[in-house]
């Protein structure tokens, strides 16, 4: 790693601490530079403009998210187990990391209202979610322990995104309405992973 590239990764670790914190929206490239001990201008020569920060610090997080994927199942396990563990990560998420939920939905928010459109990186990185789920369960199918659910990017698409969602609402509020506050978020989110688990498991 070159002294340039420590020193545009140490700009993103400190950008992810302020998200941590605030929406991303309200974060200045400013308050970066202050956190960073650096200037404005020091921050522009490592990325063009705020939007390739933001970019770079969901990339960061996306590579990180994804190590989490990879150690649930250190014994490489496939089939209805592997699929188990992979939706758990959810919810573990939520439980021990929050905030990533939020920022999540703050990133979402802020590509719309800036129209960026340069993320076929972080796309093609979703995909790479997408292949671990899709070896356990053709493995599952084979083996008996998971339902063949015809449309395999249909279903795991359809489930992820809820999944997905509702940690994102969670996460970034307390919400509007009664009920949002009188359910435990983390059994709310354990039902849904539950019962999408559900589905998939064939009967013994």
């Amino acid at each position: 790693m070159t002294l340039m590239d420590a020193k545009r990764n140490f700009v993103v670790d400190t950008a992810i601490n302020l998200f941590k914190e605030k929406n991303v929206s309200a974060v200045t490239i400013k308050e970066i530079a202050k956190a960073c001990g650096l200037g404005e201008a020091t921050i522009y020569r490592y990325f063009s403009g705020k939007h390739e920060l933001v970019v770079a610090c969901a990339l960061k997080l996306q590579a990180q998210t994804e190590k989490m994927f990879v150690k649930c199942n250190p014994d490489n396990e496939v089939g209805y187990k592997a699929i188990e563990k992979f939706y758990l990560v959810f919810l573990e998420t939520f439980k021990n990391k929050p905030w990533l939920y939020r920022f999540l939905s703050d990133f979402d928010a802020y590509c719309v209202s800036e129209k960026i459109e340069n993320l076929d990186e972080y796309a093609d990185n979703m995909d790479r979610f997408k292949a671990a789920f899709a070896v356990a369960y053709s493995a599952g199918v084979k083996e008996g322990s998971v339902r063949d659910v015809g449309d395999i990017d249909l279903f795991y698409y359809s489930t992820t995104h809820a999944i997905l969602s509702l940690c994102k609402k969670l996460a970034s509020g307390e919400g509007v309405l009664r009920q949002d506050r009188d359910i435990d978020k983390y059994a709310e989110i354990e039902t849904l992973v539950r019962i999408i688990l559900l589905s998939l498991k064939t009967a013994v």
